[in-house]
């Protein structure tokens, strides 16, 4: 689990048990009320207190009710976009380190091809030379098709760096969320 989910989650359980033990509680007032009706109707501001407060806890029930499910849709969403945050981001290191290698590939066959060349040149059998000119052709075609891959890695790379941030801009965006809900539970 992620840091942080523990806390989250462990809110929303505690939410949970807040409603139930809200619910128990409107039910015993609610009891109270009809043993209180059934006594002697002098004590009037006591039983107009006890229903401003049954009024004001079926508000914070319902509040709760109605933004409980809403928190958890958005930690579900959340969820989603960390994992989706997350595999971008393994795409883009894969993608970097086949980039790596390929950087490092280059040299190589530009050396190949370097030593093929003067060693075409350097040769007076008609039969070996040709011979060395499709080895350079070959090099020179390995060399370009290198070269094109690296070109199209590093687009690739652009495109994957550009939805990583778009990516992350959404899951802080949901945190954003998140944390409105959670301001909105606080709030008396």
């Amino acid at each position: 689990m992620l840091p942080g989910w523990a806390e989250v989650d462990s809110q929303v359980r505690l939410w949970g048990i807040k409603l139930k033990a809200m619910k128990l509680f409107s039910i015993l007032v609610c009891f109270c009320l009809a043993a209180r009706a059934q006594a002697p109707a002098s004590d009037v501001q006591t039983l107009q207190a006890l229903l401003t407060e049954v009024h004001q806890l079926r508000i914070a029930l319902e509040r709760s009710t109605q933004i409980a499910p809403r928190i958890q849709i958005a930690v579900e969403r959340l969820k989603l976009q960390q994992e989706q945050v997350a595999r971008v981001a393994r795409q883009l290191d894969d993608l970097r380190r086949e980039l790596d290698r390929n950087r490092e590939s280059q040299p190589k066959i530009q050396q190949r091809l370097e030593q093929v060349s003067s060693a075409a040149a350097e040769t007076a059998d008609p039969q070996q030379r040709k011979d060395f000119d499709v080895v350079v052709k070959e090099v020179k075609l390995q060399s370009e098709q290198a070269e094109k891959s690296l070109q199209q890695m590093q687009v690739r790379e652009g495109e994957l760096a550009s939805q990583l941030q778009f990516e992350q801009a959404r899951l802080t965006e949901l945190n954003d969320r998140l944390d409105q809900m959670e301001r909105a539970l606080n709030m008396p």
